[in-house]
């Protein structure tokens, strides 16, 4: 089967801010798999378990899983997901090398299977240009209903914040077939793609700066973007599909205040504003929802906007903020979606938490997150926490958690089909990390 794309049209819809691109691939999708044929809960690229019970002592098991390091090896950016049978698939990052690979870790066989990397991948279709880099598959791994696997890989050379200079190799858009071990090439794009979501036809990707949301149908080969808007150099860590093909991506903007007469007049304050905006399937804008609590005092750039997403079986979607505050997203078919405010996460209030997962997959979650209370003794060391959905309320849960002179600990929503969660991460400054966490 071969593969490639071509880009035969382009169409700029004026004053929308939408391109669309035509795209002809010598490969059309045979959908093996449809929506009917999966279980929601492999849509949504998780598993539901047991209730851990309310007032039962819970503890919580950590298995650092031995991981097959390669040269330049230094992180696993959040870059996680599982496929139908429950096997796990991780993006590990690299420096001083060329590129990121791919892995698949099997839970029954306690196994890693290293898939390759994008820039072997590009060379073997003749898309390559010397000296490309490709050091980061940032994104999640997304299972499509026609059964390949999807996630984006990028390069950061050269890029600049403030200035919005992107980087100079860009970005790439994967699908990966596991039965054939076969990597297709979808569309490149100038952003750095750092989050990917989907659920079932449409996969959707954000891009930076100024969050550009691309939207690739499985179906027709169909790419299209628009620009969602952000500033000072933000971009969130994670964006949001909902099973209706709707995308869910912050947008964040300043507002100019003008001073007062008592505080001399003239002069302007800047308010930073952020809200949710829902996308449908044609990236037309659904409805807005104003977010508090997702920037903190922190400057943008230095915010990781949504940085944990968990899929609940009611169809609904709990994620979290850089600030650690939660909301649930209840889509609708007929109209506008509705955002509930479900508060902190944790319980003494603002926390860095880049972990959720759906225990249950109805009342209960499982997080692992940093307090950032100012009374808090032991300083930013990671908790393990479960949060009620139905008493909107959370505690603190015993856990021997490996202590490193450096250690940052993302992952969400991806757990095997023995109800274990993946923490992934990286720890004294270049090392990769997977965790396979556990309640006893």
């Amino acid at each position: 089967m071969r593969t490639g794309i071509l880009v035969v049209a382009s169409l700029v819809l004026a004053g929308a801010g939408l391109t669309i691109w035509f795209v002809n691939s010598s490969v059309t999708p045979e959908y093996s798999q449809t929506a009917d044929t999966r279980s929601y809960a492999d849509r949504a690229g998780t598993y539901y378990g047991d209730a851990p019970g309310g007032d039962v002592d819970i503890t919580v098991a950590i298995r650092e899983l031995e991981l097959p390091l390669f040269p330049g090896a230094n992180a696993i950016w959040g870059a996680s997901g599982r496929d139908d049978q429950g096997h796990i698939w991780i993006g590990v990052s690299v420096e001083d090398e060329p590129a990121a690979h791919l892995i698949e870790y099997i839970p029954e066989q306690d196994r890693f299977v290293d898939h390759g990397d994008p820039v072997t991948a590009l060379k073997a279709i003749g898309r390559y240009q010397e000296g490309a880099r490709q050091t980061k598959i940032h994104s999640k791994i997304i299972q499509g209903d026609d059964g390949y696997l999807y996630f984006s890989s990028m390069d950061e050379e050269g890029e600049k914040v403030m200035a919005g200079i992107l980087p100079k190799w860009g970005s790439n858009l994967w699908r990966y077939s596991a039965s054939e071990s076969r990597w297709e090439h979808l569309f490149h794009a100038p952003e750095g793609l750092v989050a990917i979501t989907g659920a079932g036809r449409w996969i959707y990707a954000l891009g930076y700066w100024d969050h550009v949301l691309y939207q690739y149908d499985t179906r027709t080969g169909q790419v299209r973007h628009t620009r969602v808007g952000s500033v000072g150099g933000h971009v969130s860590r994670n964006i949001i599909a909902d099973m209706n093909g709707h995308a869910y991506v912050p947008r964040i903007e300043y507002y100019d205040l003008p001073g007062s007469a008592e505080e001399g007049g003239g002069e302007t304050s800047r308010l930073l504003v952020t809200s949710l905006i829902e996308y449908d399937q044609n990236l037309d804008m659904v409805d807005s929802f104003p977010l508090i609590h997702y920037a903190g005092k922190e400057r943008p750039r230095r915010n990781h906007g949504i940085t944990g997403i968990s899929y609940l079986a009611d169809h609904s979607i709990v994620f979290v903020t850089g600030t650690g505050y939660l909301y649930r997203i209840i889509p609708s078919q007929n109209g506008p979606a509705r955002v509930e405010d479900l508060g902190w996460i944790h319980p003494a209030g603002e926390s860095y938490t880049a972990a959720l997962f759906p225990l249950d997959g109805h009342d209960w979650l499982l997080a692992v997150g940093k307090s950032r209370a100012p009374d808090k003794s032991e300083g930013t060391r990671y908790e393990v926490m479960i949060y009620n959905l139905r008493e909107r309320k959370s505690r603190t849960i015993p856990a021997k958690i490996p202590g490193y002179r450096y250690l940052l600990l993302y992952g969400s929503n991806t757990r095997d089909n023995s109800g274990n969660n993946y923490l992934v991460g990286r720890y004294d400054w270049h090392t990769p990390i997977i965790w396979q966490l556990s309640l006893e």
